[in-house]
């Protein structure tokens, strides 16, 4: 499992009925479809993120590839709230989200050295 900080925020949206999602990294790869999609949602959430400690996308719809699970860690979420760094990942994935029916999103601010 994932090891989250107490500062980690998590937002389970239904892209029905809202337009805000949010992604990130690679995990537990089982299906070439979803393969693809994760990485390729990964790439899109690094090239957005480039400072990202981590970024984590997995398809958490069976395969199918109707909803995922994205986590990024990031200094860009620093003072920001819960809402306007998840629209910070929606935004990323504008297109894809188009296609989804869910989207479970997970930020965090990496711990100062």
């Amino acid at each position: 499992g994932r090891l989250y900080k107490p500062t980690t925020t998590t937002t389970m949206i239904g892209l029905r009925r809202f337009f805000n999602i949010s992604l990130i990294s690679v995990r537990g790869l089982s299906d070439a479809a979803s393969s693809v999609s994760e990485i390729r949602l990964t790439d899109l959430l690094r090239r957005r993120f480039p400072q990202a400690s981590t970024v984590e996308v997995q398809d958490i719809s069976g395969g199918c590839g109707s909803m995922y699970e994205v986590w990024v860690e990031a200094p860009n979420f620093k003072g920001l709230s819960r809402v306007k760094q998840h629209k910070l990942i929606t935004e990323a994935l504008k297109s894809e989200i188009k296609q989804m029916h869910g989207l479970r999103i997970t930020t965090s601010v990496p711990d100062e050295d």
